[in-house]
């Protein structure tokens, strides 16, 4: 048995303070251990968060597609475990945010299976969903103060640096044939690459604004220089729903931030006039293709991206509303199409839509607990404004940019993303409930030393 020497504010920094009339803490064995698991704990995920963006090529090497288990089930699994190990340790916790805001997607997903078409197929996607999950809880569970959040808000950024230094060798082979090069770096599609892109430019704006986040200025300076870095490799990577996402979060950070910002966004059509290809992919999106019957498409005539995913979607609906409450079973789009599309080949196709796949296959209660997920997410960001009021904007800003990134693509698919952004948004819903737990204890509970900053501005100069 030892000591304490002083109590722990777990909100402002963690640091110890002394106070005279504070009795003094004892540490038992078994607490002592609890604690040691939760440090082990802690560094696997933080090992896990460096090395995951920079996998999918290892992975592939070592075997482990679609049909296989390789060393991608052994992450997910240990993340999953992590996750329960820690829910078991402290169920109460953080009951409402872990199990209230998932539970019902999860229930509905895990469910779905049942009647799925390919049990095992929806079953390894349903695993994949509570590996996200697991991400969003794990730092109810690891967040000790507000410093955490610079420490795990950092890590996140950290793994972008092998695909970084990966997207340059990228580059020199796509030289070759630039008009048709897309970046995809360490990940194995350009989507997925620009949607991990878009997260980390929000958590660079983030660093820059947030009154919670404690850096030097050289790592405040380092990671704006980083910035236009990240955006060139963005439009590089072409993906056009992620360059909508990410203008609009940029514009909303110029206009109630840092309105010096809207100057480097004037650079932004000049680059699209030096490399026509990135022109080009704007202009196929407004180049509209009228036909009568899907017998006029040929070599001369197609739709475009946007114009294809429409006709895709005004066809899935009429199957959604054949079976409404519980739709057609997790996983089921794909194997779908071909019965109600006749512009795909019989292996089929997703819906390219998060909202309409989701709806597809598992009806109206799975729709309605995916607009559950994600509002009470927002809702809960909504709240922080009045702690910190830049910071939560731009998380506000990385939640929207998700929501409008999946409005046009299969974003449940991309796994790597998703545990970066749900660990992201578990790390800021965290400290925000640690922070709420803390105001409404009573006074005897609460720790020594605990204060309440002021407010601040949403403009800032630097």
């Amino acid at each position: 048995m030892k000591p304490a020497l002083g109590s722990l504010d777990p909100i402002h920094g963690g640091e110890f303070r002394q106070g005279a009339a504070q009795p003094w803490p004892t540490t038992s064995v078994r607490a002592a251990n609890i604690a040691a698991i939760g440090n082990l704990l802690r560094a696997i995920i933080f090992a896990i968060l460096l090395v995951r963006a920079s996998s999918d090529p290892v992975f592939g090497m070592l075997g482990g597609g679609a049909d296989a288990m390789g060393l991608g089930a052994v992450f997910n699994a240990l993340a999953i475990a992590i996750a329960g190990i820690l829910v078991l340790q402290a169920p109460v916790k953080a009951s409402f945010p872990v199990i209230g805001i998932w539970g019902p997607f999860l229930l509905i997903a895990f469910g779905s299976t049942l009647y799925a078409p390919d049990f095992q197929s929806a079953g390894r996607l349903a695993f994949s969903l509570l590996t996200y999950w697991a991400f969003f809880a794990i730092p109810f569970f690891i967040l000790r103060s507000s410093l955490d959040v610079t420490r795990l808000i950092l890590v996140a950024i950290a793994s972008s640096i092998p695909p970084t230094l990966y997207a340059f060798v990228d580059i020199a082979r796509g030289l070759s044939d630039f008009g048709e090069f897309r970046l995809q770096s360490t990940f194995s599609h350009p989507n997925i690459y620009a949607f991990y892109l878009v997260l980390l430019l929000g958590l660079g704006l983030y660093v820059r604004s947030s009154r919670i986040v404690s850096v030097s200025p050289r790592i405040r300076m380092l990671v704006t220089l980083y910035i236009p870095l990240l955006m060139l490799f963005l439009l590089l990577t072409k993906t056009r729903s992620a360059w909508g996402a990410c203008g609009v979060m940029f514009l909303i950070y110029a206009v109630r931030i840092d309105r010096r910002f809207l100057a480097g966004l004037l650079l932004i059509p000049v680059l699209f006039i030096a490399n026509p290809s990135l022109m080009d992919r704007l202009t196929d999106v407004t180049a509209a293709t009228e036909i009568d019957s899907f017998s006029q498409l040929n070599e001369s005539t197609r739709l475009n991206s946007y114009v294809w995913r429409q006709v895709l979607w005004e066809s899935a609906i009429p199957q959604v509303l054949d079976q409404p409450l519980l739709g057609h079973g997790l996983d089921s789009f794909k194997r779908s199409t071909p019965s109600f599309f006749p512009l795909v080949g019989p292996e089929g196709m997703d819906a390219h839509s998060f909202y309409l796949q989701m709806s597809f296959e598992l009806g109206l209660l799975g729709a309605l607990s995916l607009v559950w997920l994600l509002g009470s997410v927002a809702w809960r960001l909504a709240r922080g404004l009045r702690r910190d009021p830049p910071g939560m904007l731009i998380m506000l800003c990385i939640l929207l940019s998700y929501m409008l990134e999946s409005y046009s693509d299969n974003m449940h698919f991309y796994l790597a993303f998703n545990w970066y952004f749900w660990f992201v948004m578990g790390t800021i819903c965290a400290w925000l409930h640690q922070g709420d737990r803390l105001a409404f204890a009573a006074p005897g509970e609460r720790p020594s030393g605990l204060r309440t900053k002021a407010a601040i501005p949403l403009h800032r100069a630097d």
